[in-house]
């Protein structure tokens, strides 16, 4: 067999062309990760009150999806006197909906993540026994995939941010879901503050 010199060169080129391509997406995530950090850790600094609060849950859920590039997803917060998660931020084709809808909050993968207190990636909800349709055939929906993670600060969970449905053949990595997470955690941190300055405020 003789080597082709150019044909190797150029699936060489080709090779090395995807690898760039996925080392600057990744540092493009990385880089709007921080940008998103820095505007919370700024945001944190100042005596938020219970109006702040709306519009900081709506930035970091924005802000959230863009980052995992997903068209669906909501941020649900824990109701503890009813034991429900209220949708109170939603985006995609059920974002008319799902607002303020409640389920209770032990379903589904958004009830494992609550009671679990950790993260989830699921690729294909058809596969996991976790997943509930209830929303899916309330509202004439199909969940294909899901990156969930709680709003968690000081050691209290308040809620969790979920995002649908990435497009591509391998919808979310394990990398989206360590960003979600991140972003959640100093999400969570943030209410904890809010919670623990209210008393005081009154």
């Amino acid at each position: 067999m003789v080597l082709n010199p150019v044909a190797v060169v150029q699936r060489e080129n080709a090779r090395l062309q995807a690898e760039n391509e996925i080392l600057h997406k990744e540092l493009k995530s990385l880089r709007d990760f921080v940008e998103i950090l820095n505007e919370l850790a700024e945001r944190s600094r100042a005596l938020l009150t219970d109006e702040a609060l709306l519009p900081l849950l709506e930035s970091t859920f924005s802000k959230a999806l863009g980052l995992l590039n997903a068209p669906d997803g909501s941020l649900m917060l824990l109701d503890e006197d009813t034991q429900e998660l209220v949708f109170v931020l939603v985006r995609g084709s059920l974002a008319g909906d799902l607002k303020d809808f409640r389920v209770p909050a032990n379903e589904g993968i958004a009830g494992w993540v609550i009671k679990n207190q950790s993260a989830a990636l699921v690729r294909d909800v058809r596969r996991d026994g976790r997943f509930s349709d209830s929303i899916d055939s309330t509202f004439k929906f199909r969940t294909q995939s899901i990156a969930a993670a709680p709003l968690i600060g000081d050691g209290k969970v308040y809620g969790l941010i979920e995002a649908l449905n990435q497009p591509g053949d391998e919808p979310f990595s394990s990398s989206d879901l360590a960003l979600l997470s991140l972003l959640c955690r100093f999400a969570g941190e943030i209410l904890a503050d809010i919670e623990r300055k209210q008393p005081s405020e009154r």
